[in-house]
């Protein structure tokens, strides 16, 4: 990477602020348990900042019917962020999308 795209990804980083996540309410998590899942499953997830938003891979380690808790680095940083489950897709090799449940359904978790 020359000097200039090196300036140009980290002047970008440095205008972002932090990711905005749910909130306690929004997850509600004593109607809405959180299931778990080691390793955690590839996805493509859409992180909301401020000004922006940005679809990141990253794995989905922690959902319940309503979010999905990704892990994904930025700028080198490892970030956890509570998101919507929407805002997620399982990634393939296939390329076909597909929605959490799928990689999850019969196994006892939501």
């Amino acid at each position: 990477m020359d000097q200039d795209a090196a300036a140009r990804i980290a002047a970008r980083y440095a205008r972002r602020a932090e990711p905005i996540e749910l909130t306690p309410e929004e997850l509600d998590f004593e109607h809405h348990p959180a299931a778990t899942s080691v390793p955690g499953i590839p996805v493509w997830a859409w992180i909301r900042f401020p000004n922006c938003a940005e679809r990141v891979k990253g794995e989905a380690c922690t959902w319940n019917d309503k979010a999905v808790q990704v892990l994904w680095t930025d700028a080198g940083v490892r970030r956890a962020t509570w998101v919507w489950a929407s805002a997620v897709t399982r990634r393939t090799s296939g390329g076909r999308k597909s929605g959490l449940g799928e990689r999850t359904a019969g196994t006892g978790t939501p």
